[in-house]
This record gives C-alpha cells, structure tokens and sequence, in this order.
C-alpha cells in the first residue's frame, strides 16, 4: 500500500504544486504590477521552503566531502520565462559520482519530508486524526479536527507546511544523475541474481522500502490537505483582487520553477 499511495500521491501533488506556483506568481503581478517586483514578492512567500531546499543541498553536498561554491536565494528569471528561487553551486568533478549527485540532488525531499513530519505528528498530533479518521465516528473527528485548529500558532506552522512543502521536490537540474543511477542499481541487481543471493538482500530492501515509502506517503498526505485549503484560498484571493482592479491574469504554459 505505501508504494500504490505514492504512485497515486506523486503526480497529484506536483500537479498541485504546478498550479500553485503559478497562480501564486500571477497574484504578486497583479497586486505589485510589475514583472520584477511580483518575482519578488513570490520567492517571498515561498522563502522558508527555499531556504531549507537550497540548505538541504549544501548540507549534503559537505557532509559528502563535496566542494560547494555559491549560494543564492536570490530569485531570477530564467531564458524559458520560469523562475530560479535559488541555487547552490557544487563541482561535479570526475570522482563525484551519480551516486553521490543523486544523493545531493535528492536532499531537499529527504530534509523536507522529515520536516513536514515532525510539524505534522509533533505540533499538529497526526496520528490522533489519522486515528479519528479511521474510527469513522464524526464526534471524534470533530474533537480532533477541533483540537487541531487549536494548536497554538495555527496559521504560522500550516503557512511552513505549505512553503516547504511545495519547495522540497528536486528541479531538473537536481535528477540530472537519476538516470545514471538507476542504470546502477539495475546492473547490482543483475551481479546479486548471477551471484544468487539476491533474495536476502530484496527482502531486507523491501522492508526498507516500505518504511521510508510509508513516511513518504504520510508526508504527501499532509502536503495535499493543506495545498486544497491554499488552492482555495488562493483562486478567492485572485478573483478578489482581480475584480477591484479590474484585470485579471491570463496563464499560458508555465513552467515550474528550479532550484
């Protein structure tokens, strides 16, 4: 089950996350008016899960002895009209490895999905609604939905679930070694059959897997629930400040920005 949910939850949440960066940049055009200002005013809103993305790479980067070089957080335009809300530089000599530039490249959902963990389970108490949701009783979901909304600093915690939330998934730049990695890992499995003690070692990955794929699912579960209630409050907020001003944004193909 955890592998079906992610497979499910993936594509959801980056279609999400698509539309959410998108109509997030056209609410700061219309209210600064201008091109320059309103990709301001966006990496702005989306600054703590920059942050900790672009932080999550040079963490790993140096934890892997890997030379890193600039660092920004500084957003910019890109030539096929997306945003870069920011980088970290890092030399991709001959010994780094497709291992080692996956690792890095995959830092920002690791670092984020123990993020969203934590605020989910430790501030919110997650696991009480899981617990009530699946009891099916409406009183207790009531109270555990009650006793969420009144967790202190409520709108503080679930503006960090969103900012981190749809700034953790890796950019192209950061699955440039993916494919080399999976190739890899494909060519292991091949010398472990050949050498017939594949099903130790599946068996223990398996059981790996399903945790990690466990937390991950979690973590997305609690992503998409806050980005309904933004998605909602952001397509209000735009019809709002569209119809006092008497314009609106027309989007055509957008792209999702790197980092």
């Amino acid at each position: 089950m955890p592998f079906i949910w992610v497979a499910i939850a993936l594509p959801v949440l980056l279609l999400m996350q698509r539309w959410i960066h998108t109509h997030l940049h056209g609410i700061a055009l219309l209210l600064m008016g201008k091109p320059g200002r309103a990709v301001i005013l966006y990496a702005i809103i989306l600054f703590p899960g920059v942050l900790l993305h672009e932080l999550s790479h040079w963490l790993v980067a140096t934890l892997l002895g890997v030379r890193t070089g600039a660092f920004s957080l500084l957003p910019r335009m890109q030539a096929d009209g997306s945003v870069q809300l920011g980088y970290v530089e890092y030399y991709k000599g001959k010994s780094l490895g497709a291992f080692r530039e996956s690792l890095i490249g995959g830092a920002p959902l690791v670092v984020g999905t123990a993020v969203i963990l934590l605020i989910g389970y430790r501030i919110f108490g997650a696991s009480n609604l899981a617990a009530a949701i699946q009891s099916g009783d409406v009183d207790i979901l009531a109270a555990a939905l009650t006793q969420v909304f009144a967790t202190p600093d409520f709108l503080v915690w679930l503006y960090l679930l969103f900012a981190i939330g749809n700034a953790m998934m890796p950019s192209r730049s950061d699955q440039r070694a993916w494919p080399a990695l999976i190739l890899i890992l494909i060519a292991a499995a091949i010398v472990l059959s050949l050498l017939g003690i594949q099903q130790v070692i599946f068996s223990g990955a398996v059981n790996a897997a399903q945790v990690v794929f466990g937390y991950l699912g979690s973590a997305f579960s609690m992503v998409m629930a806050v980005n309904v209630l933004f998605m909602l409050f952001l397509a209000g907020l735009e019809a709002l400040i569209g119809r006092i001003k008497g314009v609106n944004v027309v989007y055509g193909r957008s792209l999702p920005p790197n980092a």
